[in-house]
């Protein structure tokens, strides 16, 4: 019971330089809607101050505003404040968010949402399947209900809504993707300096900060400009180096322990990476 939490309903994230607060609303604070036979409650005409975000991963999804009703399937439909309306699943495919943000820098999406709402006053974006993966995680880890899931919803309710603005400010956002990169590279190197002794895969990394092979294998290539496997090995070595100059365990042992395969094997490459062998690194560098 020591890692529970109570549920916490608000995620407090940076956007490309814009402060969102996202709420969790319904059920444990669980995003998923239920199927509409268990549920009469999302009928109700009712409206925010908030916007509503909308996520239709399965089925449809009926909305019903004071203009119009609109079906949505594989969609993102985000539903601006004070807007009345109802909600009707056709199956317990769908997720709801509610989010704010204030502030200066927060103009620009403000307007963009104003722009991209329809004629019936909802904003409708396709559903990537990215997005829809992000969104399902989030509601097995509110399930959860735990510090560690906590943090991983929190990330992942990150990774949505930096997809959500990057399709309404493709200009804006495109100058500051590097930024969105950074955040990841900490969970990557941590994720790898953990696991040095075992092996290492690119869908555990991947799978470990809730993105796919592709962008974990670009923002390793952008930052180290290295595969991962050539970032693993450098690492291991890099471990190897100290254990030789600052201990008198033998070569053999951190070879050993090194997860470089065969001892052989860990004398070329150590060979290759610093122009020497292992005992005579050791050699020069006690001698220093």
């Amino acid at each position: 019971m020591g890692n529970q939490i109570k549920n916490k309903p608000t995620f407090s994230i940076d956007v490309f330089g814009i402060d969102l607060k996202v709420f969790r609303v319904g059920k444990n604070q669980n995003p998923r809607i239920n199927s509409i036979k268990d549920q009469v409650a999302m009928r109700g005409v009712h409206s925010h101050f908030t916007y509503e975000i909308f996520f239709v991963t399965e089925g449809t999804l009926d909305i019903v505003t004071e203009r119009s009703r609109t079906t949505c399937e594989r969609k993102v439909v985000i539903i601006p404040p004070k807007i009345k309306h109802y909600t009707t699943p056709s199956i317990e495919g769908s997720f709801c968010l509610l989010f704010s943000f204030e502030g200066q820098a927060s103009d620009a999406l403000r307007d963009a949402l104003e722009l991209s709402c329809s004629k019936e006053g909802v904003c409708e974006l396709p559903l990537s399947d990215d997005v829809a993966f992000y969104i399902r995680k989030v509601s097995e880890k509110c399930e959860e209900n735990t510090l560690a899931a906590e943090k991983d919803a929190e990330l992942l309710a990150s990774l949505i809504f930096h997809e959500i603005v990057r399709a309404l400010l493709p200009d804006i956002c495109a100058d500051k993707t590097e930024k969105s990169d950074s955040k990841h590279i900490g969970l990557i190197e941590e994720f790898i300096n953990s696991n040095l002794g075992g092996k290492i895969r690119l869908t555990d990394v991947a799978g470990h900060v809730f993105l796919s092979t592709r962008q974990v294998s670009r923002i390793i290539l952008k930052e180290y400009g290295c595969t991962l496997s050539e970032l693993v090995t450098e690492k291991r070595l890099a471990r190897a180096e100290m254990l030789i100059k600052n201990t008198d365990m033998k070569i053999g042992e951190i070879a050993a322990q090194s997860n470089l395969g065969s001892e052989n094997y860990f004398y070329l490459l150590f060979k290759k990476h610093y122009g020497m062998s292992p005992l005579k690194f050791r050699q020069e560098n006690r001698n220093t």
